[in-house]
C-alpha cells in the first residue's frame, strides 16, 4: 500500500520557509506602522475637538457673562466630548494591544533569522523574545508598570477625564446653585474617579491581549526586580 506523504509530514524547504517568514515580517512591519499612524490620528483628533470646544466655550462666556446660554452650551458640548473622548480612549487601547500583538510576532519571526545567524547572532541588536516584555525592550523602553502611564490612551484618559469632571462641575453648578469651591471639588472627584476608572480598564484590557497567545521564547525576567 502506498502512502501519499502531506506537506505536514516532509521537511519545509528552507530557503522557502525564510522567503514567506520574511514576507511575512514585512506584511507585520507595514501593519504595525499602520497601528502608529491612526494612534496619531485619533489622538490629534481628539485633542483638536477639545482645543476647538474650549474657544467655544470662551466666545460663548463673552456673550452670555456665563449665563443661562452659557450653561447650556457647555452641558451639551463637554458631555458630547466626553463620550468621544471615550471612544478615542478605547480605540487606543486596542490599537496597543494590536501593536504589541505584531511585535511580538516580529520577534518570533526575528528568533528564527537569531537561530540562522549562529554565531553571529551578536550583531542583531533586537532580541526575540515574543512576550511584552521582549517587544518593550527591541524599542528600548524597560518593562515597568509605569510605561502604563506613558501611552496615548492614558494621556487620552487624563484629559477626558478633565472634561468630565468639568462638566459635572458646571451642572452641580447650574442645578444647585452651589458655590465654585464646592462645585469644583466636585467635578475633581468626579475627574479623579473617571482616571482611575479608565486606567484599570486599559490594564484589564492590556492584561487580556497579553494572555491570549501564549510566548514560545519568553524573556527571562531579571533577578530581583521586574
Amino acid at each position: 500500500m502506498t502512502t501519499v506523504a502531506t506537506v505536514a509530514d516532509t521537511e519545509p524547504d528552507r530557503q522557502a520557509l525564510l522567503t514567506a517568514l520574511t514576507t511575512e515580517h514585512f506584511t507585520l512591519q507595514g501593519a504595525r506602522s499602520q497601528t502608529v499612524s491612526e494612534s496619531a490620528s485619533r489622538a490629534s483628533l481628539y485633542v483638536f475637538s477639545v482645543s476647538s470646544t474650549l474657544v467655544a466655550l470662551g466666545f460663548i462666556g463673552q456673550l452670555s457673562d456665563i449665563g443661562d446660554a452659557f450653561n447650556v452650551f457647555a452641558l451639551t458640548a463637554l458631555p458630547t466630548l466626553y463620550v468621544l473622548g471615550l471612544f478615542s480612549f478605547t480605540r487606543l487601547v486596542q490599537i496597543t494591544v494590536e501593536d504589541v500583538f505584531y511585535g511580538r510576532a516580529i520577534n518570533r519571526i526575528r528568533h528564527h533569522y537569531l537561530e540562522l545567524a549562529g554565531g553571529q547572532a551578536h550583531l542583531f541588536m533586537l532580541s526575540g523574545h515574543d512576550d511584552p516584555r521582549g517587544v518593550l525592550s527591541n524599542m528600548a523602553l524597560r518593562p515597568s508598570r509605569w510605561q502604563l502611564y506613558f501611552t496615548a490612551a492614558s494621556m487620552i484618559a487624563v484629559v477626558n477625564s478633565v472634561v468630565g469632571g468639568a462638566a459635572v462641575a458646571i451642572a452641580v453648578g447650574a442645578i444647585s446653585d452651589a458655590s465654585l469651591g464646592i462645585a469644583a471639588g466636585i467635578g475633581g472627584v468626579a475627574a479623579i474617579a473617571s482616571v482611575l476608572t479608565l486606567r484599570r480598564h486599559e490594564s484589564s484590557m492590556l492584561r487580556a491581549g497579553a494572555a491570549g497567545h501564549e510566548a514560545l521564547f519568553p524573556s527571562v525576567p531579571p533577578s530581583g526586580g521586574e
